[in-house]
């Protein structure tokens, strides 16, 4: 049945994830985060005091604390929450954290303020193209300035080039122009993947696979960057990164 929050086991694993006794938020970060978050969805939550005297009384830690307090969101605001204290410069290089973000997209994207163009992305089990994918469509959904639509298109190339080095055998599959090349020589790896794999198909379907990679290739290249162009950049590397996983499982 659907429903407008995200479901209470994974709210708990996040404030555990996110209240970490060692590495996660304090009691005083999480409802200061927490209040800003009740002022800014117009929200009453129960834990809007760091006193630790009166805090105790209510509940036993921090990610108690956290949990109860997100509790009073609906789906979307729990999504942009929990999304957004990812992002924190704190958790930067916390792997656990990391993989709750891309749970969180995996599980509950239907609750993401974005166009049908996330929403199509299947995930390849790919860690880190999708992760990298996760990355992307979280920028785009806040990015307004031409630096902040660049980074996407970086993220976008680093991506192409991952995808590359999951299916490129030099054993195998050798470049349309006989040169050897590079681990980071994203868009000549797959045109010899894609020609090797797609040897006994249709002309159009090797023509759509390569236009794919070269469009590709081209916007994550693109200087000019706008939301346009961005945006573009996502739906084309993802649809890259399912089509190449398509044809690396058959």
């Amino acid at each position: 049945m659907e429903t407008d929050e995200i479901d209470n086991s994974f709210i708990a694993h996040a404030a555990d994830i996110l209240g970490d006794t060692s590495h996660g938020l304090s009691g005083s970060q999480i409802v200061k985060y927490c209040n800003t978050y009740a002022v800014d969805f117009d929200v009453r939550i129960p834990i809007i005091s760091s006193d630790f005297g009166k805090f105790g009384s209510v509940v036993p830690n921090k990610r108690t604390a956290l949990y109860k307090n997100l509790a009073e969101f609906d789906g979307k605001q729990q999504f942009v929450i929990i999304k957004e204290l990812c992002e924190l410069t704190m958790f930067k290089d916390n792997e656990e954290v990391a993989k709750l973000k891309s749970n969180l997209y995996r599980r509950f994207s239907k609750f993401a303020v974005r166009g049908n163009y996330t929403e199509e992305y299947q995930p390849t089990g790919w860690e880190r193209v999708d992760r990298s994918i996760d990355e992307m469509r979280s920028r785009l959904e806040f990015a307004s300035t031409e630096e902040q639509f660049q980074a996407i298109g970086m993220i976008g190339r680093e991506t192409l080039i991952t995808i590359a080095q999951q299916v490129f055998d030099p054993e195998k599959h050798t470049t349309l122009d006989g040169v050897e090349t590079s681990t980071t020589d994203a868009k000549r790896m797959l045109e010899a993947f894609l020609r090797y794999e797609l040897r006994d198909s249709s002309e159009k379907a090797r023509k759509y696979a390569r236009a794919s990679v070269d469009l590709g290739n081209q916007l994550t290249h693109d200087r000019g960057a706008s939301k346009k162009k961005a945006t573009l950049c996502l739906i084309s590397v993802s649809s890259i990164a399912s089509m190449i996983k398509t044809l690396d499982e058959g």
